[in-house]
């Protein structure tokens, strides 16, 4: 008996598994009714995986009218690729095999964008970064904590270093670009809704009016010159991406962006969330205040050919430069809803004062980076303006 046209009215009790993909892990939910519908079915999924029902989607499942399955759809309304057969309990079996995508809650990346009641500006916690030290930071260096995450980070290489170039490393969220999954999914709605009202109007103009295809809506959410910036940049460095958020997030930006494919420049590999861990810095009001940090130590662990010397890091954040302050070149935050209207051109004016720190720096701790507009100003020389301790 085919699970497709199979009778449900039968005498024979019908028991129903489904086996989902997900990732590595397998997951398997059995002896489930006919009449338990979707919504139920990604409950039960939840109590697995701790993935919000919101957050699920169930790939490969289809109706027998072949309608799209809603989570009011019922089990019993689906087609099955393969025969019912007969388990133990002497019921008929009929299985269904899904991948199942989704976040658990715990590794969730809020994105600002899509939560209306969050703050624009993330909290930088003005650290006076006097952890910083020189002491304080040989200590850390070498610190267990260092260790032990130089060995769990493995760094997949994408594209070979080349030699002598120097090591750019790149923050995403609000340096490069702000991201919305969101608007990228009702831009292909719309345009999908589009292109059918179009079809039912023998193609002639959506009564809609204009809309914003999915291609622009994802060029939105680059900043202003980002592609130039960083096509610039790699004829001077070598780049490396590091986000603070999870892989899977890391990776959908970098793809529905065109970064991995961009033929104008490449990257060397990227890192994420993974490869940080905590410190305590201290506040300008005294406080002391926890927080993550990106250790480029990590990186020069494993590329002896870059060090403090030769390595800057672009971030918005300037707490994620606790441990190497001397490395750190805090970017204006950007936020597409805050510079409606506004022209935004940092990263034309960063490409060149890079270019000129490549060509005529040989040791960027002897740069006070805080300072670079006023060197494309022409307020100041690159090198001008060093403390004594080469503090930055």
């Amino acid at each position: 008996m085919s699970g497709s046209d199979m009778n449900t009215e039968s005498s024979v009790p019908l028991s129903i598994t489904l086996l989902a993909k997900w990732g590595k892990e397998k997951i398997e939910l059995i002896n489930l009714s006919p009449d338990t519908n979707i919504a139920q079915i990604k409950d039960l999924i939840r109590e697995k995986t701790n993935i919000l029902p919101k957050r699920q989607k169930l790939i490969g499942l289809v109706t027998k009218a072949k309608k799209k399955v809603t989570d009011d759809c019922i089990l019993s309304e689906l087609k099955s690729k393969s025969n019912a057969t007969t388990n133990k309990d002497g019921k008929l079996e009929v299985k269904h095999s899904f991948i199942l995508m989704g976040t658990p809650e715990e590794n969730i990346f809020i994105d600002p964008a899509d939560h209306d009641n969050l703050p624009e500006v993330v909290d930088d916690f003005e650290l006076e970064f006097n952890a910083g030290s020189e002491k304080w930071i040989a200590h850390v260096a070498k610190g267990e904590k260092l260790k032990k995450f130089t060995e769990s980070t493995i760094v997949h290489v994408m594209n070979a270093p080349r030699p002598g170039k120097p090591l750019m490393v790149l923050d995403l969220d609000h340096t490069l670009l702000d991201f919305s999954r969101k608007s990228i999914e009702q831009a292909s709605n719309a345009e999908r809704a589009a292109a059918v009202d179009a079809d039912v109007n023998n193609n002639s103009a959506s009564s809609a009016g204009p809309i914003r295809t999915t291609q622009e809506t994802i060029d939105q959410m680059k900043r202003p010159f980002m592609d130039d910036f960083l096509a610039r940049a790699y004829a001077s460095y070598d780049l490396v991406v590091w986000s603070q958020t999870s892989w899977r997030w890391l990776e959908t930006k970098l793809i529905e962006l065109g970064m991995l494919t961009n033929n104008r420049y490449k990257f060397c590999f990227v890192l994420d969330k993974t490869s940080m861990f905590t410190v305590t810095s201290t506040l300008r009001t005294g406080e002391r205040r926890k927080h993550s940090v990106k250790p480029l130590q990590i990186i020069w662990n494993k590329f002896s050919h870059w060090s403090a010397l030769n390595t800057v890091h672009l971030d918005d954040l300037s707490r994620n430069f606790a441990l190497n302050p001397h490395n750190g070149l805090k970017v204006t935050a950007y936020y597409r809803k805050k510079m409606a209207g506004k022209r935004d051109v940092e990263l034309l004016g960063l490409a060149t004062y890079l270019e000129k720190l490549a060509a005529e720096v040989n040791d960027f701790t002897k740069v006070k980076f805080k300072y670079w507009t006023d060197v494309m100003a022409g307020k100041m020389a690159l090198q001008d303006g060093n403390d004594s301790n080469g503090s930055k």
